[in-house]
């Protein structure tokens, strides 16, 4: 029984240390932008980072000035580009979480958006209650 405790209890301290990532609450403070010629079009970000509510991975060299960037190609880019554009503009906290493999090519000081959302937004509805 005590083998068995212990196999479950590391199979969990790994599956947990294979999924972390960034995970990061700011306000958008300074945006990016590139269009290139050769389709190397671009937009990146910098957060003013709420560390009380962050985790950055060990790899991360500076968490205050990661910069972040958003996949044009993704399904989901106009709608992540208007949650930028509103934190950025109405300084409106976001919630950033990067990519599991972040850490694989050693120390960074940029990561890719994974999942990107409106953190402790009120809605229109919530003002009019």
């Amino acid at each position: 029984m005590r083998v068995k405790n212990l196999v479950l209890v590391s199979l969990s301290l790994l599956s947990a240390s294979v999924s972390a990532a960034n995970d990061v609450y700011g306000t958008v403070s300074e945006l990016v932008m590139r269009s290139g010629d050769n389709g190397d079009t671009s937009l990146y970000l910098r957060l003013d980072v709420m560390s009380e509510n962050s985790t950055f991975e060990s790899c991360v060299i500076d968490g205050k000035t990661l910069t972040w960037h958003l996949d044009l190609s993704s399904p989901v880019a106009n709608y992540q580009y208007d949650i930028v554009k509103t934190s950025y503009a109405e300084k409106l906290p976001v919630r950033i979480i990067g990519h599991d493999s972040v850490c694989e090519n050693g120390n960074t000081d940029s990561d890719k958006i994974f999942e990107l959302s409106p953190w402790s937004w009120q809605t229109q509805s919530d003002v009019t209650e």
